[in-house]
């Protein structure tokens, strides 16, 4: 199933190791819970990535990067900035652009940054977005794309994968299966 689960919280992970999901995404916990978290996420099978942008004590640098995938070994990192990407990407391990669009100035922006980071996968948020905004960012850098951010209808998932997402994240635990 196309699903990464999205964890905030770490009470939320049994749900999501016991689901189809072959992701999880961390979303909100201390760098020094990571490493048990991810481990138990890869013990399952499933990839796990961390939201480097909103790790509480975790350096949000080239650094914190390193440590990332060399001392927890994450299978990939999600973050807004560009210069992270490309730390990423040294680190050999998976690099998720997040973009987050309000309006067409923002648009226009993500898609510069996205041109300079050349991310392994772009995450589209809010959701409701998509749909206004693929085919110009298709147009623009032809990569696999997330839908994230108020998925929370089955509807919702099967619309986005239909416009070509290879995933939805999502928080809502129905939807993990």
């Amino acid at each position: 199933m196309p699903v990464a689960a999205v964890i905030r919280r770490g009470e939320e992970l049994p749900r999501a190791l016991a689901s189809q999901v072959p992701a999880v995404f961390f979303l909100r916990a201390p760098a020094f819970h990571l490493g048990p978290l991810v481990w138990a996420v890869q013990a399952r099978g499933k990839l796990a990535f961390v939201h480097v942008d909103l790790i509480a004590g975790l350096g949000k640098d080239r650094a914190g990067i390193a440590f990332l995938a060399r001392e927890i070994g994450v299978n990939g990192i999600i973050t807004s900035h560009s210069g992270l990407v490309a730390a990423a990407k040294a680190e050999r391990v998976i690099a998720v652009q997040r973009l987050l669009l309000y309006d067409d100035l923002g648009l226009s922006s993500a898609l510069a940054a996205l041109d300079h980071a050349r991310p392994d996968i772009v995450e589209v948020l809010p959701g409701v977005i998509f749909p206004l905004v693929v085919d110009q960012i298709r147009a623009r850098l032809p990569l696999p794309m997330i839908v994230g951010g108020f998925v929370k209808e089955p509807a919702q998932r099967e619309s986005a994968l239909q416009r070509g997402a290879v995933a939805i994240s999502t928080s809502t635990a129905e939807l993990w299966g």
